[in-house]
């Protein structure tokens, strides 16, 4: 059968338009591959910079936060894991940090001791946090303690701290303006953020830290 030249036209037009397409579809299965080969590198490597920041931490602290009583062996406090938990003043949030709670209920009772080597970098009132204090660390890692009845010495961003100085005193502050007490009980609320280039600083949980910490916890006079 012959095939007239306006049929044989068709057909060379149909062949090359299956070409233009084949050769897309390898293009885009090429782009493809390429973009997930790039998604699994770059997730590769921030999940090893998000392995070492944590590392970081584990090597950088020392004490717990909360030394034992040496007149007072009954004293005590407890931690419990409500990392994200619900929270609601401000608006319904959630809970970037562990509270360790006082056993007595008592403000102004337990020291409170930097876990870390480190410099002040914030200090003074915050609505949520009450009396609070937030210490870099040498590996750019941020604690952040809250909720203090009071502090130990003058403070102020700058100041060198050692692992085991005192800070300050658990208390109840917070949830109001300046100088609020009582609207919860007597706590520390820990919070350890690691820094993040996209949104400045990303909370972790602390609980494990904590748990590590216990066998780690100094002695001092009160």
């Amino acid at each position: 059968m012959r095939i007239s030249r306006q049929h044989a036209c068709y057909l060379i037009a149909i062949l090359f338009l299956c070409c233009l397409i084949q050769s897309e579809k390898e293009w885009i299965e090429n782009l493809i591959d390429r973009q997930a080969e790039s998604l699994s590198k770059t997730t590769e490597s921030l999940l090893e910079q998000y392995q070492r920041q944590i590392e970081s931490v584990w090597e950088e602290l020392i004490y717990f936060p909360v030394p034992d009583s040496a007149l007072s062996p009954n004293v005590s406090v407890s931690f419990q894991n409500t990392w994200q938990a619900e929270r609601n003043y401000g608006g319904k949030r959630k809970h970037e940090g562990i509270d360790l709670m006082a056993d007595p209920d008592k403000s102004g009772y337990f020291p409170i001791v930097s876990m870390t080597d480190g410099t002040i970098e914030q200090v003074g009132w915050l609505e949520k946090g009450g009396w609070r204090i937030g210490i870099r660390s040498i590996n750019g890692n941020y604690y952040y303690y809250a909720h203090f009845h009071s502090y130990i010495n003058d403070w102020k961003r700058g100041d060198p701290v050692k692992a085991g100085d005192v800070l300050g005193y658990m208390g109840d502050t917070g949830y109001g303006p300046e100088g609020t007490t009582g609207q919860f009980p007597v706590h520390l609320h820990l919070g350890i953020y690691l820094p993040a280039a996209e949104s400045g600083e990303q909370a972790i949980n602390p609980y494990w830290m904590l748990r590590y910490l216990e066998s780690q916890k100094l002695s001092y006079i009160y």
